[in-house]
């Protein structure tokens, strides 16, 4: 199950497929959140005489399967046993002609159904409540990924040492800590096939589970699923194919398989009909054909993109979506030129919303309860010597621009991207990392590493830091924070004067040093909450986006505006003619905003009056309509 979701039979067969080759004599396989047992008895359904042999009396299995399963909000209760009861059923329906045959080995087929799955009761942590290590050779699942309630999960393995030190990459949510134990769990040279959510490689705050990823797996292929796959959840989920590292020092070379679906052979609905469109069946012959002859593959299938492992880097977001272009997803059907949906698509994506929305709160409740240190901080001026040095730059015009050349970038008010290049430098020392601020605009930062060459404009200042364990995101989580107080914006300069009046909160320990790990904590938390803000506010742009169509069971009929609104010209209201007659009726322009641009008198003879309207925008926003009513 994905959260409360059961993974639909025809993505477990896409799955299956895909490891097929792998699946031998010998094998152990396992899903740590099994429900039904679908992703472990789909194996071994047309191939259950040669995994399991009856010789001299007794069941001879050539292959193992262990299910377990344990729900993850409060604990367990009978619609969790329930689970487990029908993965044993589907077991026992599976083997029904071989229990008929060997009716007298009854007693030895139950032993193997209760072997083969079973319930986590004693802990809240269900499966995850045991350390495994390097014990499985394949894990396919589909792990929960509701995140209510996994800060409890997390407090309760605080109390165990053991468990304390096995889950060390503190990853977000519970899909996190299922991510961790799976590779933990492989074998050397065991294979994974795991359903994620699409938070896993989006989340700054999951970096480190990323690292993990590629640091313990080599990066097989990640295959994008289509919104609704689970049962009308709108949750935007992958499969992610991964191979357990022999050693760890090995580096991945191998591209990664990647490849978007957007039918899966069976409709996105409650009724779940067959239907002719299957790219996931495409989507597995292709990643079989690339994992025999990575060197060699090659396809013309546009849904399909091989991609260099070093795309993959633990800072960057995976979703493989953002690598085909708009235009691309038109073409194959992904997106629409104009995104209309109807109301029923639009309450399925605010509650995938409001479910995102649960995500975060958790994550936010994770972060309060961190633990809390007593930690004295001291106020430092950004002009104390001892750990700061501020400096600008000299004064260059943009006809000069054009006669540099060099290496080092040249940064000016925008201090992201430079305005140019040059090999004249105003900096000697580069020994020390900076921080750079820009001085007009809107007072942004960016941080430069030790020897790394750069050149500044009298638009632009450097704080060298001369600590080493003062680092630069701190300082500029510091300034970010501050900069509303000391109104640096538009209205007041960020000049060196101002700045060397600046006070920082640094950290200290009971030694007196600067405290670096505090620091570090500072900078997770930071790093958590923008990662919140950020997708609100990718989701608010995907909101304003859109067109929802409203439709009752009427008949419709098309018909011109003109045929049904009355549209009058309107002539002669101009910004000389508002402020000459002030008054207190509304006068709206071509901007967005519904805010008046003025008001005028409600008695002037030349001005056409409306009430029980609606306005669109001819200029700007064009397009834009709002009503006004009586």
């Amino acid at each position: 199950m994905g959260g409360e979701f059961f993974t639909p039979l025809k993505v477990v067969k896409a799955i299956v497929e895909m490891t097929k080759d792998d699946i031998k004599d010998g094998v152990s396989i396992c899903d740590p959140a099994c429900g039904v047992g679908k992703f472990l008895l789909e194996p071994i359904k047309t191939k259950l005489e040669q995994f399991y042999k009856i010789d001299k009396g007794s069941i001879l299995s050539k292959i193992t399967i262990h299910g377990f399963d344990k729900g993850f909000d409060k604990g367990f209760d009978k619609d969790e046993q329930k689970t487990i009861i029908l993965a044993k059923a589907n077991m026992l329906i599976y083997f029904s002609d071989l229990i008929k045959d060997n009716s007298g080995l009854t007693k030895d087929f139950a032993k193997l159904f209760n072997d083969s799955f079973t319930l986590k009761t004693n802990f809240i942590l269900g499966t995850l409540a045991e350390p495994v290590k390097e014990k499985y050779d394949i894990i396919l699942t589909n792990p929960p990924y509701v995140t209510s309630g996994s800060s409890n999960l997390k407090e309760e393995i605080k109390k165990d040492g053991e468990l304390q030190d096995y889950y060390k990459v503190n990853a977000m949510g519970v899909e996190g800590l299922f991510m961790e134990w799976i590779i933990k769990a492989l074998k050397p040279n065991g294979k994974a096939f795991v359903i994620v959510p699409d938070g896993i490689f989006n989340r700054q705050n999951d970096a480190k589970l990323r690292k993990f990823i590629l640091d313990e797996c080599y990066l097989d292929a990640i295959i994008s699923l289509p919104e609704k796959t689970f049962f009308t959840t709108p949750k935007k989920t992958y499969i992610l194919a991964i191979t357990k590292k022999n050693d760890k020092k090995e580096v991945q070379k191998a591209p990664v398989f990647t490849y978007l679906v957007s039918e899966i052979g069976e409709s996105r609905d409650i009724y779940r009909f067959d239907i002719t469109d299957n790219d996931l069946s495409e989507a597995v012959i292709w990643f079989k054909q690339f994992n025999g002859a990575q060197k060699y593959f090659r396809t013309d299938d546009k849904r399909c993109k091989v991609q260099p492992i070093s795309k993959f880097q633990p800072n960057e977001h995976w979703s493989i979506d953002r690598w085909w272009t708009k235009e691309e997803k038109i073409e194959l059907g992904i997106e629409e030129e104009e995104k209309i949906i109807s109301t029923e698509e639009f309450g399925d994506l605010i509650k995938d919303i409001a479910s995102t929305l649960d995500e975060f709160s958790e994550i936010a409740k994770e972060i309060s309860l961190k633990k809390k240190e007593v930690t004295k901080f001291k106020k430092i001026y950004l002009n104390d010597k001892t750990y700061f040095n501020l400096s600008i730059g000299k004064r260059i015009v943009k006809k000069d621009l054009i006669k540099f050349s060099g290496d080092f970038p040249i940064y000016s008010a925008n201090v992201f991207k430079p305005v140019g290049y040059s090999n004249k430098n105003n900096i000697i020392d580069f020994n020390n990392n900076f921080v750079l601020w820009g001085i007009d605009g809107d007072f942004e930062f960016n941080s430069i590493p030790k020897s790394t060459p750069f050149i500044t404009t009298d638009h632009c200042g450097s704080i060298r830091i001369l600590e080493d364990n003062i680092l630069p995101k701190y300082l500029m989580i510091q300034l970010e924070t501050i900069k509303h107080k000391y109104g640096f914006d538009r209205e007041l300069r960020a000049s060196l004067r101002n700045m060397s009046s600046v006070k920082i909160n640094i950290p200290f320990d009971e030694n007196g040093d600067i405290d670096l790990e505090k620091q570090k904590k500072i900078i997770e938390k930071y790093n958590a909450v923008q990662e919140i803000k950020k997708q609100v506010k990718e989701y608010r742009e995907k909101i304003n986006e859109l067109s929802v169509e409203i439709k009752g069971a009427y008949n419709y009929k098309d018909s011109t505006i003109s045929k049904i609104f009355d549209l009058p010209s309107i002539k002669g209201v101009t910004k000389t003619f508002i402020r000459n007659n002030k008054g207190n009726i509304p006068v709206y322009g071509g901007k967005i905003k519904k805010e008046p641009i003025g008001y005028i008198k409600d008695d002037l003879d030349s001005v056409k009056y409306f009430s029980d309207c609606l306005g669109w925008n001819r200029e700007g926003s064009v397009g834009y309509v709002f009503g006004s009513y009586k």
